[in-house]
């Protein structure tokens, strides 16, 4: 009995506190299919693009027959030190990561103007330890990388839902 009042509570809380669930992406439903455009045809933020919409229900394009298009028209990563030590050493670097792009739909109309995204992160570089290694830079670019793509298609659900 004291179980079933918990879980009664907890639920009252909760829908108190006004929290509901994500929708999901109304990406699918309203372009039908897509095309990622980038200037690198292996840009791995195209192909991460490109399959992440196709998770959220869009179909991919077909050469030849009209899509929507999805273009990254800039993207750059670049990395920058922050703070220093004695020595001049650099202690932190901050890498920041900035992506351009728009979207068109299949009749060529303009969706979603052209947009600038810009997520950063910084970390601590310790020559001596294995603390800041290239490879956690690697790994810190790969999570900015999905974190764009995740910021990407949430402008592009908000922007196509209030059309």
């Amino acid at each position: 009995m004291s179980r079933l009042l918990i879980v009664l509570c907890l639920s009252l809380l909760v829908a108190a506190c006004g929290f509901k669930p994500r929708a999901s992406l109304a990406v699918a439903s309203s372009l039908g299919p897509v095309a990622v455009s980038t200037a690198d045809p292996y840009s791995p933020l195209g192909q991460d693009l490109a399959t992440a919409l196709e998770r959220a229900g869009a179909t991919p394009a077909v050469e030849g027959q009209p899509a929507a298009t999805l273009q990254v028209m800039a993207e750059r990563m670049r990395t920058r030190p922050i703070s220093f030590q004695r020595g001049a050493s650099v202690r932190e670097y901050q890498t920041l990561y900035r992506v351009d792009f728009q979207l068109t739909g299949a009749d060529r109309k303009l969706r979603v103007p052209r947009q600038t995204v810009e997520l950063t992160r910084e970390y601590t570089y310790d020559a001596v330890g294995s603390i800041g290694s290239p490879a956690e830079e690697r790994l810190l670019q790969e999570e900015l990388r999905r974190d764009m793509v995740a910021t990407i298609l949430r402008r592009l659900d908000a922007a196509l839902r209030a059309d």
